[in-house]
């Protein structure tokens, strides 16, 4: 994968992403009990596992609503399945885009490197 398809995925995740914390964020904004931290543990964990449900159909449904945006050159895009997965890495929340930020820079460093190496 070169550097330029990369970079269009990562985009492509980015905004899929975005996309979808605003689905969040408008349901949370209708649903007042999903906004608001909850005193007791068991209550508070029912909240939490609902807005994790609720980001992850937030990231597939706006990977379906999108699909047709999708680069054909990805080749990521065409099956159900794939949707599905782009929908759920797009719910992934920050720890995900940390990941993708250490991907993306060990790339640039392999890259950096074999261009000093000649």
């Amino acid at each position: 994968m070169d550097t330029t398809q990369l970079s269009t995925i990562i985009g492509l995740l980015a905004a899929l992403s975005v996309a979808s914390e605003r689905l969040v964020e408008i349901a949370k904004g209708l649903i007042p009990w999903l906004d608001q931290q909850n005193s007791d543990p068991g209550t508070e964990s029912r909240r939490r596992a609902a807005l994790q449900f609720l980001a992850a159909a937030a990231g597939v449904t706006t990977a379906f609503v999108s699909g047709q945006a999708f680069p054909d050159t990805l080749h990521i895009a065409p099956g159900f399945l794939s949707k599905v997965v782009l929908g759920l890495l797009a719910s992934g929340g920050s720890g995900f885009w940390n990941s993708i930020l250490d991907y993306v820079n060990n790339a640039k460093n392999l890259k950096e490197q074999q261009v000093k190496k000649g």
